[in-house]
């Protein structure tokens, strides 16, 4: 190298560090950091829940997720003691929940294989439990003594594991973490007691320790924060983590967050939006968003769930399509049995949707918003600015072969193609009574139609 060459290096190097952007412990500094772009580019992202809960996987349908068991388990009245009775009749009254922990072994788990089915499902990127609300966590982490993945169960770093196998695939690694734990004694000590954070020794010799190990340890480039509703961003010292995280970190600049940080939070404080599980609002919210959804009902394996529980592709594809028309992103979860197997109907859903992303993914990678988000409930859009294209989604493929658009408006220069069919589309409109663009769809036989009922249709040069 060059001695003027290396200079330009050093000098824009110091120019990057002297410019590097600071953030203080208060949410207006916090919600002042732009979001990475990767985690808009992406829009799919596959969510994980697996844990000790796993185990007796199990849910009724009073309180349908079976991560909650051990919570549910200990109030029997959330499910009219349905759970408490199947515990007993299964394991014993004398088995605690504890006792789960040896028996979740993950001995047929196979990581490659759980990378290649998620990467062939098109997700960008992955949402890994490191610790649920039970407080057993899936890394060795000191502040877990004896409840976790390398102390008892796998006897493996899940985390560790998993985060170097799906980086070194292209995928992005986040981690979910709970802020609070149902019963560490810790946190119960005092957490209706208003004892300020400075003598909470839960966030002091829990929490904190845990979150900054996490994100030294395996540098994710999502910390995906849940358990936050029974306390405030200041009990929980929020905004001390985050601007750590976003100002000295080693991830500083690539790490995304979501608003899970305290009761005053959601929808309005951190990064990306979950104000609810299942959040499509179904129209644009100003911000940048996260649907977070299930593909049954449960969030973890629940061996309970009955078939009719599960959505079709077809559903899950719709709610993609809403979901990225407005803005947002679709983190769609798998619950992955205690032995380590992602149920063979979840994967039969992810390849399903990577068959049909590999023929429309165009429509939906790195797209934004159009000026119109949809027409009517079966008719969406998105937008490519770098290659101008509008993409019209329609969930339904019209008897009589004539769709009718509402919103584009075409020209004599306009054309139409139907990812997935090779054809001459021919269209007409706009005129007084009709607006927009009325398609005339292609005569196909049943093996040419594209995949799993939502179809899309590129427009070019409309406005």
């Amino acid at each position: 190298m060059c001695r003027t060459s290396f200079i330009i290096i050093l000098l824009a190097a110091l120019f990057g560090l002297c410019h590097s952007q600071s953030y203080t412990p208060t949410w207006s500094s916090i919600n002042s950091r732009p979001l990475p772009e990767w985690y808009d580019q992406s829009k799919f992202g596959i969510f994980i829940q697996w844990g000790v809960y796993s185990v007796p996987a199990y849910a009724t349908p009073m309180v349908p997720t079976a991560e909650w068991y051990w919570h549910t388990l200990e109030n029997p009245d959330l499910d009219d003691g349905a759970t408490q009775a199947y515990h007993n009749k299964s394991y014993g009254p004398d088995f605690s929940y504890q006792s789960f922990a040896p028996m979740f072994k993950a001995n047929l788990f196979d990581v490659q294989l759980w990378s290649e089915v998620i990467r062939a499902s098109g997700a960008r990127y992955v949402v890994l439990t490191s610790k649920h609300h039970e407080g057993y966590t899936n890394w060795p982490s000191a502040e877990s003594w004896g409840w976790n993945s390398a102390d008892v169960g796998p006897m493996m770093d899940i985390v560790g594991t998993i985060s170097k196998e799906f980086k070194q695939s292209g995928l992005y690694m986040g981690l979910y973490y709970s802020l609070f734990e149902w019963y560490n004694p810790l946190y119960l000590a005092n957490k209706d007691s208003g004892v300020p954070p400075t003598s909470n020794s839960y966030i002091t010799e829990v929490m904190m320790p845990q979150l900054l190990d996490i994100v030294n340890t395996y540098q994710p480039d999502i910390i995906w924060s849940d358990g936050d509703w029974e306390q405030n961003s200041t009990y929980w010292e929020s905004t001390d983590f985050l601007a750590w995280l976003y100002t000295n970190s080693s991830v500083k600049d690539t790490v995304v967050t979501n608003d899970r940080w305290g009761a005053d939070c959601r929808g309005k404080n951190g990064g990306f939006w979950t104000p609810t599980d299942r959040y499509d609002p179904l129209r644009l919210v100003g911000h940048k968003w996260e649907n977070c959804y299930t593909i049954g009902t449960s969030w973890g394996y629940n061996q309970y769930e009955p078939l009719a529980a599960y959505q079709t592709t077809t559903q899950l594809l719709e709610a993609m399509v809403t979901t990225v028309s407005c803005g947002g992103n679709f983190l769609l979860d798998v619950g992955p049995t205690s032995d380590g197997i992602i149920p063979l109907i979840m994967q039969d859903r992810l390849l399903d949707i990577g068959d049909w992303m590999g023929i429309n993914g165009e429509a939906i990678y790195n797209s934004t918003p159009w000026r119109v988000q949809n027409d009517t409930a079966d008719i969406w859009y998105t937008y490519n600015a770098d290659s101008d294209v509008i993409y019209a989604f329609s969930f339904t493929w019209p008897v009589g072969g004539q769709l009718q658009l509402h919103s584009p408006i075409g020209n004599p220069y306009s054309t139409i193609e139907i990812l997935g069919v090779n054809a001459v589309i021919q269209w007409w409109g706009p005129n007084h009574s009709i607006p927009g663009m009325k398609i005339f769809l292609p005569p196909l036989a049943p093996s040419e139609y594209p995949p799993h009922g939502v179809y899309v249709f590129a427009l070019y040069n409309v406005q």
